[in-house]
């Protein structure tokens, strides 16, 4: 009765550990935290098995009871976060719309789409101002703003970053857009903070560096792993 599809989008860990890990940094550490790791987590599993049943021609109505299963998860899950903290319910909510964007594109079986890649960010980053809030109040702006900015910043650059190492290899487009987008990046960073300067550099440096490099996807991944925990580390002294 129950189908499961194993995700097999390695990028989206990151999305979903950093922008958390810096609404840490930002406004410290409390139980809700976990609550909010394991609601994304289950959030993202819920999603794929539903954008999954929805490209599939032959349907499975499997993958809808354990996307189910999952969705029992996140509201167990999101619940609490809402009570203790009831500004994070415009967050929750905003999302909504978003996610149903991104189902269109798995619907339409496009869901490697560059609108669709930018949604799926913006999403991740707002949960970054939702961990913000667990400890701070909506209004205090100069606080949670930061922490979606510099995740937002980083992400958007994956995007391009991975677009010309995999699917878009010999797109002069994403070429320069992705050395073009880095290298502002690394200049807004230095106007923001040397720090967060810093933090970019490695996504500047591998993205010129490594293109049109004969590169296997695992090892694209793999090297992604490692600059994402450079950007978490760095970003996270930045933040506190």
């Amino acid at each position: 009765m129950f189908k499961f599809k194993k995700p097999n989008q390695h990028g989206v860990w990151s999305m979903i550990v950093v922008p958390i890990a810096f609404g840490i940094a930002a406004s410290g550490f409390t139980f809700l935290h976990i609550l909010l790791y394991i609601g994304v987590l289950a959030a993202y599993f819920m999603s794929d098995q539903v954008f999954f049943y929805l490209k599939k021609r032959k349907k499975d109505i499997g993958y809808i009871y354990t996307a189910s299963i999952f969705a029992l998860i996140v509201l167990i899950s999101f619940i609490p976060i809402v009570l203790y903290r009831n500004d994070t319910f415009w967050i929750f909510l905003l999302m909504l719309p978003l996610s149903f964007i991104n189902a269109y594109f798995a619907k339409k079986k496009n869901e490697r789409a560059f609108t669709n890649d930018l949604i799926a960010v913006i999403i991740f980053c707002l949960f970054g101002i939702i961990s913000t809030l667990l400890n701070t109040a909506i209004s205090n702006i100069q606080t949670w703003l930061p922490v979606f900015i510099i995740s937002f910043m980083y992400f958007f650059g994956t995007i391009l970053y991975v677009k010309t190492m995999i699917r878009e290899k010999k797109s002069t487009k994403y070429k320069w857009s992705s050395w073009i987008y880095h290298l502002c990046i690394v200049i807004v960073g230095f106007v923001i903070s040397p720090l967060v300067m810093v933090m970019y550099i490695p996504s500047l440096i591998r993205s010129i560096v490594l293109y049109a490099k004969k590169i296997k996807i695992m090892h694209v991944g793999l090297i992604e792993i490692a600059n994402s925990v450079f950007v978490l580390v760095v970003g996270s002294m930045y933040l506190h």
